[in-house]
């Protein structure tokens, strides 16, 4: 059990360090709920560019969907520098 575990997370780190940092920062914006318009608007690169990457990126990490993309980088990407505003009391 403990072997199939370490095998899983290997599989984890290898599969997230095969994004590029622009991979990365198109599947944050996925989970962030963009489209791929405004993924381009936001990082200054076409809707066709976007389409390219989401394919890789798909590739990359073995799913076929957005959404399982999407569930994939809520298991996978490390949301440490995401800022929620402070509740005022």
């Amino acid at each position: 059990m403990i072997v199939k575990n370490q095998q899983k997370q290997e599989l984890k780190m290898a599969n997230l360090s095969k994004l590029t940092p622009r991979e990365a920062g198109i599947l944050e914006l996925v989970l962030a709920g963009y489209t791929n318009k405004a993924i381009a608007a936001q990082m200054f690169i076409s809707e066709k560019t976007v389409e390219f990457h989401l394919s890789h990126i798909y590739m990359k990490i073995g799913v076929h969907t957005r959404v399982l993309a999407g569930v994939w980088a809520l298991q996978h990407l490390q949301t440490e520098t995401r800022e929620f505003p402070s509740e005022s009391k």
